[in-house]
């Protein structure tokens, strides 16, 4: 399975376009230059906002983990809005791992059910 990602005009705010982009299937090291072809045909319009939906991802690597970060310094850079939305449990994963809850600063929510396979301590002072 490969990457599919559909991508959807929110509307503009100050002239500028508003994307959400929903992906499905596996995001990894053999879809990334897709990935990334996307990613910036969507830049060159000077977005304000990206949201990026990972809820149907089965399957992520650290390839695409790291176009995430680099995605995230880019908008920071240049003053437009990123957010990942519906974490897979793959992403959360990676998120768990190298501890890039804070980095990103989304809103995350883990069901009960999986809530205990992640540990989410890191950059927790404990007394």
């Amino acid at each position: 399975m490969s990457l599919e990602v559909k991508i959807s005009e929110l509307g503009q705010r100050n002239s500028r376009p508003l994307f959400r982009l929903d992906l499905f299937g596996e995001a990894c090291i053999y879809s990334i230059s897709e990935w990334q072809e996307r990613l910036n045909s969507l830049l060159q319009k000077n977005p304000l906002r990206l949201e990026i939906d990972t809820g149907g991802l089965e399957k992520v690597d650290s390839s695409f983990l790291q176009s995430l970060l680099l995605l995230k310094r880019e908008s920071l850079r240049m003053a437009w809005e990123l957010s990942i939305l519906n974490h897979s449990y793959c992403v959360l994963e990676f998120y768990d791992l190298y501890g890039l809850i804070g980095y990103f600063q989304d809103r995350i929510r883990v069901s009960k059910k999986d809530s205990s396979s992640f540990k989410f301590a890191y950059g927790v002072e404990r007394a």
